[in-house]
């Protein structure tokens, strides 16, 4: 986003008026919408006290919504009242003027509160104002504006921001202000190069910051070396958005999966197994006892018969189920993989056929489905030595 609408956004989240309580940033993914608010936050001033939390994450409960914000806040909370979350705040929390009780509540991923009840939603963004001495703001951010997630909300309000998706012109500018060490040729290869897989102008920032000390470290000359910036990129991409410049002759070739960075792969095994396994099962095949509580005779037979009787094939699964597998195939496995975003893994899946993302205009979270066949599947699950067909419900 360019640095006069960072300095708008940033001074209407810190506008010292009451009266803005609730300000809402939404914009396509890819546009960085959430790491701008972060950005902004991290500079809070002397002001502002500053909490971030998720409504995704929170999946739906108020009270866990309430005791992450709390232990952001360095609080215990009991309980899902609003109304002691906010006496609890202006108590409790170590604030930097005790005159002047300011508080900015950031929480990502709106498009969740779908899941929360309206009323305690209703109380939990409103019940502060009854507090004269708080000033309380939040700020929500989502892909949609506000309206479009819940209609409830209609008396509060809000003031709506929107951040634009960058183009690649104001990418490679946006880049070029953050890291002006980068040579200019080399920034235009890596950002032509990146933005087919990725738009999130701070993880290309990253990956092509990262590329550009590789190719400094590697002897890069006065004369300008593409081959060695490519393979500079290559390898400073690898672990968040895979190689993009291996040529993808077929989705389903052997060499292609072995080639996938780490967190690729088991994320699209974690997409296989809720593709193909009902949702109800999870809890018996990604659960601490796994392999311990089998079924009665008489239930694998009924079974069975569903597995005849049903239509068979993929079927699409919420992101946060497929999140929740990929992070138990990684603890079965004592893997630890960070410093990626799933969203963007997602993206370059689907990128390269190996998953369709359905119903993109939902309101709710994206579903995806994972397209590629069993014996695919098996071949991947065997490079990260997992047994997959115990994880699946109707493995032949």
């Amino acid at each position: 986003m360019q640095e006069n609408k960072v300095e708008q956004l940033r001074a209407l989240l810190f506008n010292n008026s009451r009266v803005i309580s609730h300000v809402h940033v939404f914009g396509e993914d890819g546009s960085g919408r959430s790491e701008t608010v972060r950005q902004i936050l991290r500079n809070s001033g002397d002001d502002w006290v500053c909490a971030l939390g998720d409504f995704l994450y929170a999946d739906g409960s108020l009270k866990l919504l309430l005791e992450a914000l709390a232990t952001e806040l360095g609080f215990k909370m009991k309980g899902d009242r609003a109304e002691n979350f906010f006496n609890n705040v202006f108590d409790h929390v170590s604030w930097k003027d005790t005159r002047n009780k300011k508080i900015l509540i950031f929480l990502d991923n709106a498009q969740a509160i779908v899941n929360y009840p309206p009323a305690s939603l209703q109380c939990f963004l409103d019940c502060h104002k009854a507090i004269e001495d708080l000033t309380v703001r939040f700020v929500t951010c989502a892909p949609s504006c506000i309206s479009q997630y819940q209609t409830h909300l209609s008396h509060l309000s809000f003031i709506e921001f929107h951040v634009p998706t960058p183009n690649l012109e104001s990418t490679i500018s946006l880049i070029s202000h953050a890291n002006p060490s980068i040579s200019p040729q080399f920034l235009t290869i890596a950002v032509n190069t990146l933005f087919m897989i990725c738009k999130s102008p701070n993880t290309l920032l990253s990956i092509i910051s990262e590329a550009w000390r590789m190719y400094e470290n590697n002897g890069g000359s006065e004369k300008f070396d593409t081959t060695l910036a490519k393979d500079c990129l290559n390898k400073a991409s690898g672990e968040k958005l895979g190689n993009v410049f291996a040529e993808l002759k077929s989705t389903e070739n052997e060499h292609n999966f072995q080639s996938m960075p780490l967190a690729m792969r088991y994320l699209l095994i974690a997409a296989y197994c809720a593709s193909n396994n009902a949702a109800q099962s999870d809890s018996r095949y990604f659960v601490k006892n796994h392999g311990k509580d089998k079924r009665s005779e008489i239930k694998e037979l009924r079974a069975e018969e569903n597995r005849l009787t049903k239509e068979m094939g993929p079927k699409a699964a919420e992101l946060q189920r497929i999140a929740c597998i990929y992070e138990t195939l990684l603890m079965r496995n004592e893997e630890s993989v960070r410093g990626f975003d799933i969203k963007n893994v997602i993206a370059s899946l689907d990128s390269m056929g190996l998953v369709s993302v359905t119903n993109r205009s939902n309101l709710d979270i994206p579903k995806i489905k994972c397209l590629i066949s069993l014996e695919s599947a098996l071949k991947i699950a065997g490079s990260l030595n997992l047994e997959l067909r115990i994880y699946l419900e109707h493995a032949n």
